[in-house]
């Protein structure tokens, strides 16, 4: 089974800066699984009005969701600037 990823690696360098950050993004994933639970009978209703309408098909829009967010895992953006002020960002999903 694949999961979303549990890190966020940013690191951001110029001729002056240096920043290093590791963002643990497991922590947003727990509080939006809290944030999920307490909206579950919200959602239910929503999904029954939407079956009711005719918009069922709207229902598969979650799972996508969560399959385009475990594609993250691995993730590697690098973004190089050469010229006079050379620059780095570097945004990698562990």
């Amino acid at each position: 089974m694949i999961f979303p990823p549990l890190l966020m690696r940013l690191h951001i360098r110029d001729d002056q800066h240096h920043i290093n950050l590791w963002l643990p993004l497991f922590l947003v994933w727990l509080l939006l699984a809290v944030i999920l639970l307490a909206l579950l009978p919200l959602l239910l209703i929503a999904a029954l009005v939407l079956l009711i309408v005719g918009f069922g098909r709207l229902i598969l829009l979650a799972p996508a969701v969560y399959r385009c967010l475990c594609a993250l895992h691995g993730l590697r953006v690098d973004v190089n600037q050469r010229g006079e002020y050379g620059k780095r960002v570097l945004i990698y999903f562990i």
